[in-house]
């Protein structure tokens, strides 16, 4: 791929955005543009000089007025929050029509979507493969489940695009979760079911940045659909130790299996115990064998350092 390439980017001030845009400009990707929210701090954007344009993509109208032509578009805009079902249909399935319309009208050469694991991960087989059906457990699931289905309507009509399912992403500066593990494990608070036992897979918001990078430049990924995760994938009391050790502070209480079988049942923390209890193991054989990827980030290392600038 041409250094020249005119990149365009939703999401840009967001977590996996910001790692999109420092991965591009250190491939040497100079012609950049984040299109974003008027609400948008883009301070650190313009320190990296980075082209602004003011677009929402819940109102095609104002991508419609972006002026220049783009060869690439990455979609990485979203939204998580499973207790507004209206900002989730807005942001994450309307906004993924107006995306992927707004890319198909502007004949772009190359679309790279950022979806999830969730538009599937209802399906009791492990590890989840691509090719599974779609099935949601929860209202975000479900929001991306049908922007998926809008971005492979797009891909029907011709739309060149490639469709990316990040597992659940950690690294510095995660918005969502880090702060939060940290409270609980200084605290003692943070318990584990079934003796710790469940996998879970995680990735590296690097090795997604890495990936999506490499989906722009390998025309083999042209029309496919990805999942990507850590190529190491550990279970519950590993992950945890591993922030514990980072940390400085003790390793987290592991729940006996039936004690964790009582605690399903209590409200609040039931349905968070519960999420656990499951592995969540994802195959990243398809990005292995049909673009030679493996992620380059090792997780042990990416686990430890997300967490030690929360001391």
């Amino acid at each position: 791929m041409d250094k020249n390439t005119r990149i365009i980017i939703t999401g840009a001030t967001g977590f996996i955005g910001r790692s999109l845009l420092s991965e591009l400009l250190a491939k040497g990707y100079s012609d950049i543009t984040a299109a974003a929210r008027i609400t948008s701090n883009v301070n650190s954007l313009k320190d990296k000089g980075i082209n602004i344009v003011i677009a929402d993509i819940t109102d095609k109208k104002t991508f419609d007025c972006i002026a220049g032509e783009y060869d690439v578009l990455f979609h990485c805009a979203g939204f998580v929050n499973d207790n507004d079902e209206e900002s989730l249909g807005n942001v994450n399935i309307h906004g993924t029509e107006n995306i992927c319309q707004w890319a198909f009208e502007r004949k772009i050469k190359k679309l790279i979507y950022l979806s999830s694991v969730a538009v599937n991960s209802g399906n009791a087989d492990i590890p989840l493969t691509e090719d599974m059906p779609y099935k949601s457990t929860n209202k975000y699931g479900f929001s991306k489940l049908e922007a998926e289905k809008k971005a492979v309507s797009f891909r029907d009509k011709g739309l060149p695009i490639v469709i990316v399912r990040p597992c659940i992403v950690y690294g510095v500066g995660e918005p969502h979760m880090m702060l939060l593990l940290f409270k609980l494990l200084r605290l003692r608070l943070l318990m584990l079911p079934n003796l710790g036992e469940p996998r879970l897979h995680l990735v590296s918001v690097r090795n997604v940045a890495v990936f999506l990078v490499q989906c722009m430049e390998d025309d083999r990924a042209m029309g496919g659909i990805f999942h990507i995760a850590d190529n190491e994938a550990f279970d519950l009391s590993e992950i945890f130790g591993i922030f514990a050790e980072s940390l400085g502070v003790h390793k987290p209480l592991l729940l006996s299996y039936p004690l964790t079988r009582l605690l399903i049942f209590m409200p609040v923390i039931g349905k968070r115990i519960k999420f656990l209890c499951k592995d969540r193991v994802y195959s990243i054989e398809r990005i292995k064998k049909t673009l030679n990827f493996i992620p380059p980030y090792q997780a042990y290392s990416e686990l430890s350092n997300s967490v030690k600038n929360l001391k």
